[in-house]
């Protein structure tokens, strides 16, 4: 019997969403017939101790999980885990670098600018209003969940300094971003093959922390769009987990503006198992339940 170790919970700010994925997932595998134990990375003294295993599956979201650092580490001590390898996880985590990496294979993503700290954010202002004078999204470089992303629609009118009290970290890099007034998609991949794009609409401004995770009136639905546009909606998703060198599972995040034209949001190497996360959803439209895609990534 295969022994697997469900790695999950951790210190980030991501931990409650982490604590809920990793709990499905290892029900799912007792269910597979495989020997699961969740261990809690928060208690996780040596990291030796994984080596008891056969497969260490990471449900461990945010930077403890997804920034790369934990896979290196896995990697050098010879422990098997799901998942892409340290440069995948890496290049997709830090939105910079990845946003970077995008424009120079010429993948579109919408325009921005880096800031050291939020407070760089309201020295620069009327910089970011003569830039951006359709709005902006102000997003860290390293985080998940939409923790710590603001839609600002007139940096003219806005109180970026209330904005910066209600922040988990301002003290951090972030990026501000050009809005794009448009359609949100998600596309995934699973041992190579692109899944069922989907497409996300929310109620509130944008698919924000609330509309992932606790919101039942979020609409997650089949794409529908025309077979051209669905076609480089997909050729897009594939260039890009190509280019990240993705393994085993992932998703991709893409906007489609009112000209029709797609912008790269972000990837994500590990993404939610949750009862509302997306990509649990779009492998049940290419016909697998939840235990048989936990099977997928496990085998």
């Amino acid at each position: 019997m295969k022994k697997v170790c469900v790695l999950f919970g951790g210190n980030s700010s991501e931990r409650k969403v982490s604590l809920k994925s990793g709990k499905f997932i290892h029900e799912s595998l007792l269910k597979n017939g495989f020997k699961s134990s969740l261990i809690d990375y928060r208690g996780l003294i040596e990291l030796e101790k994984l080596k008891d295993f056969d497969l260490v599956f990471i449900a461990l979201h945010g930077w403890e999980g997804e920034s790369g650092i934990l896979q290196s580490k896995m990697e050098k001590a010879g422990i098997n885990y799901t998942g892409s390898d340290f440069e995948a996880c890496k290049n997709s985590w830090d939105k910079k670098i990845c946003k970077n990496i995008l424009r120079q294979h010429n993948l579109p993503t919408p325009d921005f600018l880096v800031y050291e700290t939020f407070q760089k954010i309201i020295e620069s202002k009327n910089e970011i209003k003569k830039q951006f004078q359709k709005g902006a999204f102000i997003k860290p470089s390293k985080e998940g969940s939409s923790i710590d992303i603001i839609k600002v629609a007139d940096f003219s009118k806005c109180d970026l300094e209330k904005i910066k009290a209600s922040l988990v970290d301002g003290d951090r890099e972030f990026l501000v971003e050009r809005f794009i007034e448009g359609r949100e998609f998600t596309v995934g991949f699973l041992n190579d093959q692109i899944l069922e794009p989907l497409e996300i609409i929310t109620k509130r401004e944008f698919y924000d922390y609330e509309a992932k995770y606790d919101d039942d009136d979020t609409e997650i639905i089949k794409a529908h769009l025309g077979e051209k546009d669905l076609s480089t909606l997909k050729l897009i998703a594939r260039k890009c987990f190509s280019i990240f060198r993705f393994s085993r599972w992932g998703r991709v995040d893409i906007l489609q503006d009112q000209k029709g034209d797609f912008f790269i949001l972000e990837l994500n190497t590990v993404p939610g198992m949750t009862d509302h996360s997306l990509f649990p959803y779009a492998a049940t439209l290419k016909g697998l339940s939840f235990d048989e895609l936990v099977n997928e990534i496990a085998k």
